[in-house]
């Protein structure tokens, strides 16, 4: 087996550990098991030891052994969570990639490097996931779509066809972005919102039909 060090906290983190080991108990030959955490406040993560700070990254990166997935994403701190990321300097092959054995994934889908598809989610033909995005339980992600590098779709998000999430952005619990639109960089689709126009650049948009709410904090 292959060791998986997840940076972050128990949030993401632990949905991603879960998974993992969901995955071994489903088939005892899979080929990744958690190695631990990279986390700069705690000393263990749901259980598993922390075996450094970001800081420690390039020295765990020595071990080739170790490979990793991005578990950060600061809510509302979209810009702050890429400045993170951008810092380790994590090379694409040194990314797992985890997607949970009950999830369909269709023909033709694209999953980046340090992709991470969760439960019962179902990705149609021809998607693009891009870079560390997070993909959780319960999502329903058409066909043809596009998910930037560093994303992140919650619980229950759903994403019709040809639509799109920029680099770094959001949908959250249970948010809609309806076909050919488009979620911006650094932006967000709150809870339970439906997305009928773009969200623009750095924007929080919610509600049904979706309305600005503010901007995105940049620090």
């Amino acid at each position: 087996m292959k060791k998986v060090i997840i940076i972050g906290g128990e949030g993401n983190g632990g949905v991603i550990a879960s998974c993992i080991e969901d995955n071994k108990a489903h088939n005892p030959n899979y080929e990744w098991e958690v190695g631990g955490f990279v986390n700069d406040f705690e000393s263990e993560v749901c259980g598993y030891p922390v075996v450094g700070k970001l800081s420690d990254i390039p020295a765990l990166l020595e071990d080739k052994n170790n490979y990793f997935m991005w578990a950060i994403h600061l809510v509302g701190r979209n810009v702050k969570t890429a400045q993170l990321y951008e810092e380790t300097k994590i090379p694409d092959n040194r990314f797992a990639t985890i997607v949970h054995h009950s999830a369909y994934i269709g023909k033709g889908v694209v999953l980046g490097p340090g992709a991470f598809v969760m439960c019962h989610t179902y990705v149609g033909p021809g998607a693009k996931i891009g870079k560390c995005a997070l993909v959780m339980a319960n999502c329903s992600i058409g066909h043809n779509i596009e998910i930037g590098d560093l994303c992140h779709c919650s619980v229950g998000s759903i994403m019709t066809g040809y639509s799109k999430l920029s680099y770094c952005s959001d949908l959250a619990v249970g948010a809609t972005l309806l076909a050919y639109k488009v979620v911006g960089k650094y932006a967000m689709l709150g809870a339970s919102s439906t997305a009928t126009r773009d969200v623009p650049d750095n924007e929080i948009h919610v509600g049904s039909p979706a309305r600005f709410l503010k901007k995105m904090r940049e620090d």
